[in-house]
């Protein structure tokens, strides 16, 4: 018998790191397990017709699947480039420079995650439509009778897109490396004669690699599963197989189809993820030294003029659609073939007299869907992050958590609805919480592997159980974390509209529906003012907390 701390009697032999390692194996199983069901789903529902061979063979021989599955690859690898490009100058700017509207760049990290697609396809729609303010300004400037700009619905319309969309979590992924790398290194290549941009490719770069991959990866995975944007932008430049699955679920009631091009998609996206895997080890950096922190400088010179071509890129191509959305939010058309006026009528006209308009049922139908599955979300990932701490096999753990981001919203909600044809709110709910999982479970092992473990080990010595150490003492640690990891995983949940609109619900209708729907009927204006809600309803909380941390 091996005794431990007082109180604590240790198993012999091998058996006390099993019984340790058992509750994480089994949480990590069952997720793994509710996670991998919507595939399972899928087999079932392609091998019915004459075999899954046969299903497989008559989409992979499908000149429609070489055609979707061609335009997903080549707009998330273009999309991913533009990303890129982007994001790595602004990493550099908050990671290496002071300036006054530094933190309102960190801050925009959150749009990717608290901004509903539906509302970035409507702003770049007011913006760069061929109707939209950018084109009439061009035209009333130059005396054209044409709109200038047409390429927004294109395949570099929808790159366009999804590269401003997503080009906030290369610059937050990069930049959060960058400011804790030590400057040794980079001072070691400028003393023996570097000049500046050979130091950096020397002494810098290689410890940013790893980020700058995972960046990409996740970019690349949030473009190639792209759905409500495609179904805007993609069918004049080309369609993606997420938009081709949801077209034979849900308007040619060919499920069979839909679950094999489903299985072709999550098979694609694993080779991917592999292959990224795979070559993660290649570019990761050896152990760097510890050293004074590289200090950040007000802009100067080239600093300055790039910072200045920065910000205007910013402004014309991101915050200028944006702008747009909230502008027309409160812009009220006079007459059907009158002209425009300031006003809140668009969002009276929302609420309904006696609060009987769409807004209200909208709003209820939302958090009754968000708020559950928010918190099962957090209440799931902060269990296996617990599980998972500290453990040999955590790294594993965590990966093998990651993998549902190789499977889209979309593939997910397709199989839980072949799994529960009468699921309803409580499989969306479901649905939901799921997509959100990993998000969670890493905000909360991030905090949990910052977190001073010596007051937990010093109560554990005196006594304490472990449950009470972690309860008492490691909980509060972490509980704003937890709490932002709440938030998040709310942000992510209550925007979505893809598991919504393949689930299809009877009587429900949350915010992205009703925005997608006033689109639909082009009451632009009413939409953009239910997009305001919504968007100030998940993106409050990340922007107040960015500035805080700017």
């Amino acid at each position: 018998m091996i005794v431990g701390p007082p109180g604590e009697v240790l198993g012999g032999g091998e058996s006390q790191p099993l019984r340790k390692a058992l509750p994480g194996t089994l949480s990590l199983g069952l997720f793994l397990l509710l996670a991998a069901a919507p595939l399972g789903a899928s087999l079932l529902a392609a091998s019915q017709e004459g075999g899954l061979a046969a299903a497989l063979g008559r989409v992979l021989g499908s000149a429609s699947t070489a055609r979707a599955l061609s335009f997903s690859l080549r707009q998330a690898l273009a999309s991913t480039l533009l990303a890129l490009l982007v994001g790595l100058p602004g990493a550099w700017l908050v990671a290496r420079h002071d300036f006054s509207w530094r933190g309102l760049l960190k801050a925009l990290s959150a749009i990717p995650f608290c901004v509903p697609p539906i509302l970035v396809v409507l702003a770049f729609v007011l913006y760069y439509g061929r109707a939209g303010l950018l084109n009439r300004g061009l035209m009333a400037a130059f005396g054209l009778g044409e709109p200038p700009l047409t390429f927004l619905y294109s395949f570099w319309g929808l790159v366009l897109v999804h590269g401003f969309y997503n080009f906030p979590i290369v610059l937050q992924g990069v930049a959060a490396t960058w400011e804790g790398l030590p400057r040794d290194r980079e001072e070691a290549a400028r003393t023996l004669g570097a000049g500046p941009f050979r130091a950096f490719l020397r002494g810098s770069l290689p410890s940013l690699l790893p980020a700058i991959l995972q960046a990409a990866t996740l970019v690349f995975l949030f473009c190639f599963f792209s759905f409500v944007v495609v179904l805007v932008f993609g069918p004049l430049g080309g369609t993606t197989l997420e938009v081709e699955i949801y077209r034979a679920a849900r308007f040619d009631a060919d499920p069979s189809t839909a679950s094999a091009l489903a299985l072709v998609e999550t098979g694609v996206a694993l080779i991917i993820v592999l292959i990224i895997s795979f070559l993660g080890p290649l570019v990761k950096p050896g152990l760097r030294k510890a050293g004074a922190l590289q200090e950040r400088t007000r802009p100067r010179g080239g600093a300055r003029l790039a910072l200045a071509v920065y910000g205007i890129l910013l402004l014309v191509f991101f915050a200028a659609p944006l702008l747009a959305l909230v502008a027309q939010a409160f812009m009220v058309r006079e007459g059907r073939a009158g002209g425009f006026r300031p006003g809140l009528e668009n969002f009276f006209w929302l609420l309904g007299e006696g609060g009987r308009g769409p807004l209200l049922g909208s709003l209820g139908d939302s958090l009754s869907v968000a708020l559950p599955a928010a918190a099962l979300s957090l209440l799931l990932g902060s269990i296996l992050a617990l599980l998972l701490n500290g453990r040999k096999t955590a790294r594993l753990g965590e990966a093998f958590l990651s993998l549902p981001l190789a499977v889209s919203g979309v593939v997910t909600a397709l199989g839980w609805t072949l799994l529960l044809p009468d699921g309803g709110r409580p499989g969306l709910i479901l649905v939901l919480a799921l997509s959100a999982l990993p998000f969670t479970q890493r905000s909360v092992s991030g905090a949990l592997a910052a977190l001073d473990r010596s007051p937990a080990l010093a109560a554990r010595t005196l006594g304490a159980s472990p449950l009470r150490a972690a309860l008492d003492i490691e909980l509060r640690g972490i509980l704003p974390a937890i709490l932002q990891a709440g938030a998040f995983a709310f942000s992510i949940v209550v925007g979505d509209a893809n598991a919504t609109l393949v689930m299809g619900l009877d009587d429900y209708e949350p915010l992205p529906l009703l925005i997608y729907r006033l689109v639909g009927a082009y009451r632009f204006p009413e939409a953009c003012a239910a997009g305001l809600i919504l968007a100030a309803l998940t993106g409050l909380v990340f922007f107040a907390k960015d500035r805080k941390d700017a």
